[in-house]
């Protein structure tokens, strides 16, 4: 079964008219009596009142820092249809969407995306990447689950015990444990950050301590090490590097971080207080 469209549910429109200063206002007529906006807008703070807020809030600074072009706008938009195909509109009517909507809610995914790519890249960290891709790396590792694991087996190879032997009988990535945790050769940027840094900064022969990483904990020993031939001078690689530092930086930084940091850095205050849970409770 195909997968259903991920939608963003923007609401703006909806809060902007609830939150009129008119609070008199009829916004519908029943047998019974009106609603009023006053009205309205108590009954939306009670069902989704910081879902809402929070969503009209992130996207007015978004709008404010970032643009996504029409045209970006139509290629996903394209995309997903061709995915689709004649199912497109049954997927849009079973998320609640017309066709405009969902291209709103591809605009914020395209705001949201650049707010991610949004970092700063300093000199340092390019020439550290560059200094580092002048090598290629050989080296074997011991993968484990936890702190407690890894810090048994680095004390074991301190005292002397074998690597490969420990690394056969323990590491949890049997592809290379069946090798005794050797690796192929590789170069900067082919390892996770904590392992490539690491790496790099070993000398020969040397085992560091564990490294903690997404997949468990890491040991690692530098086997060897050799020059990349016909390295290019730091000016010529200096923009590419940028870029991939930035990729990389963005993979690494999820998006709560990012909203955190936009809402900080524009003194984002909740006047409300009913709805003062908005964003984790940001106080006035």
């Amino acid at each position: 079964m195909k997968k259903t469209v991920v939608a963003v549910t923007l609401a703006s429109s909806l809060m902007l008219a609830a939150c009129n200063n008119d609070k008199d206002n009829i916004v519908a007529t029943t047998a019974y009596g009106n609603i009023t906006q006053g009205e309205f807008y108590e009954q939306i703070k009670g069902l989704a009142g910081t879902t809402l807020l929070e969503q009209v809030v992130i996207d007015q600074i978004l709008s404010a820092r970032y643009a996504a072009a029409d045209d970006e706008i139509q290629e996903q938009f394209d995309s997903y249809q061709t995915m689709y195909g004649d199912e497109f509109e049954s997927a849009l009517a079973e998320n609640g969407l017309t066709e405009e909507t969902f291209k709103d809610n591809i605009r914020f995914q395209i705001l949201q995306q650049k707010a991610m790519e949004d970092v700063e890249i300093t000199d340092e960290e390019i020439t550290n990447y560059y200094e580092q891709g002048k090598y290629e790396l050989s080296a074997r590792q011991i993968l484990v689950e936890t702190e407690q694991e890894a810090q048994e087996l680095y004390d074991k190879l301190q005292a002397g015990e074998d690597f490969a032997a420990l690394a056969k009988e323990h590491s949890q990535d049997a592809a290379s444990a069946e090798n005794g945790g050797e690796l192929d050769w590789f170069t900067v940027g082919e390892m996770t950050g904590a392992f490539n840094d690491v790496a790099y900064a070993l000398e020969i022969d040397e085992i560091s301590e564990p490294v903690a990483s997404d997949d468990g904990y890491y040991i690692i020993q530098l086997i060897d090490k050799k020059e990349v031939e016909e390295y290019a001078s730091l000016e010529d690689q200096k923009e590419q590097i940028t870029a991939l530092l930035k990729e990389k930086k963005a993979a690494e930084t999820d998006w709560a971080t990012v909203e955190a940091r936009l809402l900080k850095e524009e003194n984002v205050q909740i006047k409300d207080s009913d709805l003062k849970g908005a964003f984790g409770g940001t106080e006035e």
